[in-house]
C-alpha cells in the first residue's frame, strides 16, 4: 500500500511542480520581446535544467526539508474512513529529489519535443 501511496504523491508533487513552472514560463514569455513561443521554450529549457540540479542535490537538502507537506496536510485533511495518507514509520518514501527531476525531465520535454 505505501507504494501506490508515494506513487500517488510523486505523481501530484510532479504535476503541482509542472502546472508552476509552466505557468512562471508564460509570464515571462509574455512579458519579454521576443516572440512568445521562442521565450516559453527557451525558459521551459532553463527551468528543467534548474529542476534537474536541484534534484542531483540529494537527501537532507534544504530543498528536501522545503518540500514537506506536513502543513498542507494538516489544512487538507485525511480522506474520510482511509489512513493512506498518514505515514508509518517503517514505510520507505520516496524523495523529494525524484519531484525535481521528474519536473524537470517533464518540462524539458515539453520544451524539446512540443514546442
Amino acid at each position: 500500500m505505501w507504494l501506490v501511496r508515494e506513487l500517488l504523491r510523486l505523481v501530484v508533487r510532479v504535476a503541482i511542480a509542472f502546472v508552476v513552472a509552466l505557468a512562471l514560463a508564460a509570464l515571462w514569455a509574455a512579458v519579454s520581446e521576443h516572440g512568445f513561443v521562442h521565450d516559453l521554450r527557451t525558459t521551459c529549457l532553463v527551468l528543467g535544467v534548474v529542476a534537474l540540479g536541484m534534484g542531483a542535490i540529494g537527501r537532507g537538502s534544504n530543498f528536501e526539508r522545503a518540500m514537506d507537506f506536513g502543513v498542507t496536510r494538516t489544512y487538507w485533511g485525511r480522506v474520510p474512513g482511509m489512513s493512506t495518507l498518514q505515514r508509518t514509520g517503517e514505510d520507505p518514501t520516496l524523495t523529494p529529489g525524484a519531484v525535481f527531476f521528474l519536473t524537470g525531465l517533464a518540462l524539458l520535454a515539453l520544451a524539446v519535443f512540443v514546442l
